[in-house]
């Protein structure tokens, strides 16, 4: 009778890991594939001046198909001087033409064994500010807001195979997950009033694929 009892038991359990397995497996095999990421960089307008690229973006991928929302900011920085006597002048640095660009991106992103290859067009809201100093010596923005066509292309490079996530890159934590870092390079651009192209480094963290 102990011995029937204890079979039942066994074949339970076996059967409540077996599900438990089965049911960890399948929440695993369905993680999206979802990762933020951060941009500097370099960005010019057509037929202008230079400037730094700074921004963000959020990405979901579901089968072949990239979705995302992006942020960017264009600043362009312009050099005086003040006197503070006629023969001691004090460099300054300020802003000069700031673009921020808010858009929506549909593409298509192909992932390879530890890196991915993505493009990406979409519609964008743009707002463009621009520093000048009046005839009175005083400085005056002027803000315009025009749509725009936010397009990128990116290649990056992230873990190949789950691993314990690292603190500082140094200090494993936790069991092996699908949740790391990734690092590589966008190349961006925004066809509007203020056409703009520009290149920069991405930083993130997120899911990359299916593991």
């Amino acid at each position: 009778m102990r011995r029937n009892n204890m079979k039942k038991t066994i074949i339970i359990l076996f059967t409540f890991f077996s599900v438990n397995i089965y049911s960890q497996k399948k929440t695993e095999n369905n993680e999206p594939i979802i990762f933020g990421e951060f941009i500097f960089g370099g960005a010019g307008e057509i037929n202008g001046k230079g400037g730094f690229l700074l921004g963000a973006e959020l990405n979901y991928q579901f089968k072949s198909n990239l979705f995302s929302i992006r942020y960017l900011e264009h600043i362009q920085l312009e050099s005086d001087a003040v006197f503070l006597s006629p023969f001691t002048p004090i460099p300054i640095i300020r802003e000069k033409n700031n673009q921020k660009e808010i858009g929506l991106l549909y593409g298509k992103r192909w992932i390879y064994d530890g890196s991915s290859l993505s493009v990406s067009g979409g519609v964008s809201l743009n707002n463009y500010s621009n520093q000048i100093t009046d005839e009175n010596n005083e400085r005056i923005t002027i803000k315009n807001n025009y749509i725009g066509l936010p397009i990128e292309l990116n290649f990056k490079w992230f873990k190949s195979k789950k691993k314990r996530y690292r603190i500082y890159g140094i200090i494993p934590v936790g069991e092996p997950t699908s949740f790391g870092r990734n690092f590589g390079f966008k190349l961006v651009g925004n066809i509007s009033k203020n056409s703009f192209v520009g290149l920069g480094i991405v930083y993130g963290f997120g899911i990359h694929k299916k593991y």
